[in-house]
């Protein structure tokens, strides 16, 4: 029995079956093929490269009918012998045998990831030195001197604060305005890496808490403006471990410490220069041929690039269609898709201003679902506490006794060890899913979280040591690969291409809100519960982070391989996905994991609706068309 197909609004608002569909698939394939010439030959007066004069429109036909229908494509021999190695290769393709290009875009990121890493460490040593020679008494020097002022504590953690509440309230927020408006994806980066050069330049300069206070509110600006266009991922944790290298090349020199976060700025701002647009902002903007170019230099296949290019330029029609100010609800995919005019896209995503743009995130049922979703993920990260060890180590180390040296030797062992564990994260992200590392991660960080607390309460000072070295190693470990890993790198794939800057924008927001409050309120209370205290009450929003993201977050399966994609799983409803993880998922969990018992796996939440069409046909009608129309 053939599946109901329901009108495409319905199906990404309220998609009750977890129904994941290609969009192309609704078209015949006479329709795609007519669209597809048209798209070729429509020339565009705004652009002195057209799409015509970099594919042929047998390859973009080619590239739409295997964007349609890869199966079916391979039955009928759409592609030739060279094109099939290459889409077989590329579905086991290494980051070795990936294009120069794709390295290229890979390098920048790293880059800009370890920028935010290293801004976020550099403070930790020089916590330190500079509350001492600005004349705070903060009281972290060991129990014995922990009666430190308290508007001086507070000045302490303000200071360290401020980069954060900078990234929330400003940085992330521009994100959107520079990629839309002004700049670009690249030229965001640009601007950001500016900002982080010339914050990290002017704190090495300061001679009051104010005035460093000040370099930092525009380091933070500069931080929140790339995190939202680039997804942090593991460099952060490189840049993070590098960072804490310099207390340990200069002690003595809080100043170069603080300030060491302008080489990585540096190179970023050389890397922007030799990399390319996002081929999704590219066709956002109408610049096919552009992206076209793009995609081929990182698909090194032409029928490859055009699948890609086909694939993308549909959803847009089809994102289109859902946020367009209309006044039916429910459109049919398939009467408008192949005829919507190729400017459609951007004359109504000009009458989508900013506010709007943000207005949609809270009001729209699929795009709502992605935006709690980022926000639960991004909570989650800063309620596992991982950055009471992330920015604030030195504090939390020297108030329990620990000598400064060790201090930062313990810093830097957390920084190496988030680093090279994080890499486990990225074997097994696919594989085993978004939610399901994020899930374990979580659970496994409870206990042990547990554990680092109650290891402050040795006796014996070479016992502690050892007792708090062994857990956080093991703590970063069920820290890195999961909750690490996962908040940025699923924020940036869950939203709808016209609303992804602004809702990366919010979910970062979120994130760096959560970091702020965390870096101001965490000197008062190591002072007012101690660590082990401090410890325990992470432990316990870890375990509320758990509970919200079982309930709230959907899993983004290793088949649902693209981006777009994404419209349909968030197209099922909060509700019935709560229901699901209760009714389902949990008892089969006790079942098979509590009381040992084998039982089947529950049914999936997610289905696909494939319509297939055989192609033989219209692959020989175009052969007939193309010949005519030479």
């Amino acid at each position: 029995m053939v599946a109901q197909q329901l009108p495409f609004q319905k199906l990404l608002n309220n998609n009750d079956l977890g129904i994941i569909e290609n969009p192309l698939q609704r078209i015949d394939d006479e329709d795609l093929i007519t669209d597809i010439k048209k798209f070729h030959a429509e020339p565009d007066p705004k652009r002195v490269l057209q799409l015509a004069d970099v594919v042929d429109l047998d390859v973009l036909i080619r590239g739409g009918l295997l964007a349609k229908d890869e199966e079916a494509a391979l039955t009928e021999e759409v592609l030739d012998g060279r094109e099939f190695a290459a889409l077989k290769t590329e579905k086991s393709m290494t980051i070795w045998r990936e294009s120069k290009e794709l390295k290229v875009i890979l390098l920048t990121c790293c880059v800009a990831s370890i920028v935010q890493g290293w801004v976020q460490g550099a403070i930790v040593g020089a916590n330190q030195g500079w509350p001492d020679e600005f004349g705070l008494l903060v009281g972290f020097d060991g129990p014995e001197k922990a009666s430190g002022h308290l508007a001086d504590i507070w000045r302490f953690g303000a200071t360290n604060s401020i980069v954060y509440f900078a990234a929330s309230a400003i940085g992330a927020l521009l994100c959107d305005p520079l990629t839309e408006v002004f700049a670009g994806r690249l030229g965001a980066l640009f601007i950001a890496a500016l900002f982080t050069f010339a914050g990290s330049i002017g704190e090495a300069y300061t001679h009051s808490w104010q005035t460093l206070f000040g370099c930092r509110f525009v380091l933070g600006i500069g931080m929140g403006a790339k995190s939202s266009v680039v997804p942090v991922y593991e460099s952060e944790a490189l840049g993070i471990a590098l960072s804490g290298v310099m207390p340990l090349i200069v002690p003595n020199s809080w100043r170069f410490q603080v300030s060491s976060s302008f080489i990585p700025a540096v190179a970023l701002l050389l890397l922007v220069y030799v990399g390319s647009e996002s081929p999704r902002w590219l066709i956002k903007k109408g610049r096919y041929a552009e992206a076209y170019n793009v995609l081929l230099r990182l698909k090194g296949i032409p029928v490859l690039a055009a699948r890609d290019l086909i694939f993308i330029r549909a959803q847009l029609n089809v994102e289109t269609l859902l946020f367009m100010r209309r006044g039916n609800d429910i459109i049919e995919l398939g009467n408008e898709v192949p005829h919507l005019d190729q400017k459609a896209y951007q004359r109504e995503i000009s009458l989508l201003g900013y506010g709007r743009r943000i207005v949609q995130l809270f009001t729209i049922p699929r795009v709502r679902r992605s935006t709690l979703a980022s926000f639960i993920v991004m909570s989650a990260q800063q309620l596992t506490g991982v950055n009471v060890y992330a920015f604030l180590a030195g504090t939390l180390f020297e108030h329990a006794g620990f000598s400064h040296e060790r201090s930062l030797w313990l810093f830097f062992g957390f920084g190496i060890s988030n680093f090279v564990f994080s890499a486990l994260g990225y074997f097994y992200i696919d594989s085993k899913g978004r939610r399901f590392l994020l899930l374990a991660s979580l659970a496994l960080m409870f206990p042990f979280l547990l554990a680092s607390a109650f290891s402050f309460q040795a006796s014996n000072i070479t016992t502690q040591n050892a007792l708090v070295a062994t857990f956080l190693v093991l703590y970063t470990f069920a820290y890195s690969w999961g909750a690490g890993v996962v908040p940025f790198l699923y924020s940036s794939e869950i939203f709808p291409l016209v609303l992804r800057e602004v809702g990366m924008a919010w979910a970062s927001a979120v994130c760096f809100m959560g970091a702020g409050i965390l870096a101001l309120t965490v000197p008062i209370l190591i002072h007012a519960i101690g660590q082990t205290g401090l410890l325990g009450l992470f432990a316990g929003l870890d375990a509320l982070a758990l509970l919200l993201v079982w309930l709230f977050v959907p899993g983004t399966e290793r088949q649902i391989i693209t981006m777009e994609e994404m419209n349909y799983v968030f197209g099922v409803g909060t509700r019935k996905h709560m229901r699901y993880q209760r009714d389902v998922v949990g008892p089969w969990f006790y079942h098979r994991y509590v009381r040992w018992r084998n039982v089947e796996n529950p049914a999936p939440l997610y289905r696909y609706e494939r319509m297939r069409r055989s192609t033989s046909r219209v692959m020989r009608a175009q052969n007939g068309v193309l010949s005519g129309d030479n």
